[in-house]
């Protein structure tokens, strides 16, 4: 499935532009902007070097740091009654520069020996027919709660089996399950396929996630999508979002809410789960001077706002913190704005600016303030550069601030 047209909608357009099962139809909160993925269909291959470090600021924890280069090479067959193949090879490499203590390696770049890895990331089979698409294997998808989140050297991929159907005007329905998950955030190692309870953090595996969802992006300038995960095992989970545009003189404004709901189920392998979120997120484009300005608030209300399998569909996502994060009730808000730099003559560079605040009710719990700067840069329909730093400022007793600081540069072969 494509995703449908309604970038009318997405103030925030990705660095790195989109992907599968969409639901970034509405608002784009700044983790899916800085997660986004390009489409691996149109890429004939991609090479990719990275760079990343993780720098405490006082206490005894080390400084760590990984420096990578990889890529991926993705091969489709043309369209056979509506039917094609698909395979992905990703490669991730340390390139010889490692430090030679363990503990000074920032493992997210690796696998789970801290070392460089290849892995067969797509093999899937899709089927075609009028409005209706089947995807079934290896692949990437973007839903609220499993998406690919790309800020490292490898972004998630999931084994998965999915049916997608547009035939309704403005509407699109999914149905799917979701098995295993490979990538930097699947918990275990990068490298492999592993079950999706054991990305949650479940001690044993579970039956995998069955999900559903319906999109409406019709013409008159509001998006409405609503998803049901079966995470068997360990919870029933619900997300609605909408998303309204305003028009200005001079800017456009899209309003945002979500509402997110998870209660425990079957052998409850995460423990109790009783969350409710919600989310309120307003964006306002300037357009004349390539001006963003974005504020959003999250409450969750219950037992802590459920986790992820990738970024998050949060409103009040940042570079690295996250309210899932927070592990209790509690609550999250950022303000940042963004420039587009073509304004200035220069063409496809992009910088923001961010901060937030996550804090439990109980604060001695959880207290943390980020600070973000990040920039994204263009240069050709082939070559994209990102550097992102993170400052994180933790207010409890326990825990320390520290600083991060990533970068990523992409080279794109594309079929003509």
């Amino acid at each position: 499935m494509k995703r449908v047209s309604a970038a009318a909608l997405v103030l925030f357009a990705s660095f790195a532009g989109a992907d599968d099962l969409s639901k970034e139809e509405g608002v784009t909160t700044i983790r899916e902007k800085i997660g986004g993925v390009l489409m691996l269909e149109h890429a004939l291959a991609q090479i990719r070097a990275g760079y990343i470090a993780l720098n405490p600021h006082s206490g005894s924890l080390q400084s760590r740091s990984a420096v990578a280069a990889g890529g991926h090479v993705h091969l489709q067959t043309k369209r056979f009654y509506g039917i094609m193949g698909a395979a992905e090879l990703y490669t991730v490499q340390d390139m010889g520069v490692q430090k030679s203590d363990p503990n000074r390696i920032e493992p997210t770049f690796f696998d789970a020996e801290k070392s460089g890895f290849s892995t067969l990331s797509q093999a899937y089979i899709d089927a075609l027919w009028g409005g209706t698409e089947i995807k079934a294997g290896r692949q990437m998808l973007d839903t609220p709660h499993a998406d690919s989140d790309d800020i490292r050297m490898m972004p998630n991929y999931f084994t998965a089996y999915t049916i997608t159907n547009s035939d309704i005007e403005s509407v699109t329905l999914t149905v799917g399950k979701i098995e295993q998950m490979a990538g930097w955030e699947n918990g275990i190692d990068a490298s492999r396929f592993v079950n999706v309870g054991r990305s949650f953090g479940a001690a044993e595996p579970n039956d995998g996630i069955y999900f559903a969802s319906a999109l409406y992006a019709g013409p008159e300038d509001r998006v409405i999508q609503a998803w049901y995960y079966d995470i068997t095992d360990i919870a029933d989970l619900f997300y609605i979002e909408a998303a309204h545009e305003l028009y200005g003189r001079n800017t456009h404004t899209v309003i945002g809410l979500q509402l997110d709901r998870a209660t425990g189920k079957g052998r409850k392998l995460l423990g109790e789960t009783d969350s409710l979120t919600w989310g309120i997120s307003a964006q306002v484009s300037f357009k004349e001077i390539g001006l963003v300005a974005t504020g959003a608030y999250n409450r969750d209300s219950g037992s802590g706002a459920f986790g992820s399998l990738g970024g998050g569909p949060f409103f009040t996502s940042l570079e690295d913190q996250t309210l899932d994060a927070v592990g209790a009730k509690g609550r999250a808000w950022i303000a940042g704005v963004s420039y587009d730099f073509s304004n200035s003559g220069v063409e496809g560079m992009e910088s923001r600016l961010s901060f937030g605040s996550f804090k439990a009710d109980e604060s001695s719990l959880y207290e943390t303030f980020e600070t973000d700067i990040a920039i994204a840069y263009e240069i050709s329909e082939s070559l994209n550069i990102t550097a992102a730093y993170a400052f994180v400022d933790d207010k409890t007793e326990d825990n320390e601030d520290y600083s991060q600081f990533r970068f990523i540069a992409d080279y794109n072969f594309r079929r003509e």
